[in-house]
């Protein structure tokens, strides 16, 4: 399925993976409506600001465990700083899979190679 604002993006990607395995996901709520990327970015502003967190890492580590290995289990959760800024939360959140994480892409799933830079949460 390829990418979608507020369907198939990366934080739905995450939060479905979180679903799939823990039955719920600790970060459902997070999720908007929204179709296009400015809506995005106000809804994660928005959130940010209720949770008095500075960046969508933050409040990622207040609902997640963070791992430091570099290779996580498969199923953590990726965030991967996009060094530019120009995503709408400067990161972009994949799901490990092997050696490699999955992210989605504008014509779907893309793979690639664990980074020195990504940052791992458990999903357990």
């Amino acid at each position: 399925m390829p990418f979608q604002w507020g369907v198939n993006d990366c934080y739905s990607l995450a939060d479905g993976a979180l679903q799939a395995q823990l039955g719920e996901s600790p970060i459902s709520d997070w999720r908007g409506s929204y179709g296009t990327e400015w809506g995005c970015l106000l809804n994660y502003r928005r959130k940010l600001k209720r949770m008095g967190c500075e960046d969508i890492t933050e409040a990622m580590d207040q609902r997640l465990s963070r791992v430091d290995v570099w290779l996580p289990s498969r199923g953590a959760i990726c965030g991967r700083s996009d060094g530019l800024g120009s995503s709408v939360m400067s990161i972009a959140f994949g799901v490990v899979i092997s050696d490699k994480i999955a992210f989605i892409g504008y014509d779907g799933l893309v793979f690639d190679q664990v980074k020195q830079s990504d940052i791992f949460w458990s999903a357990a």
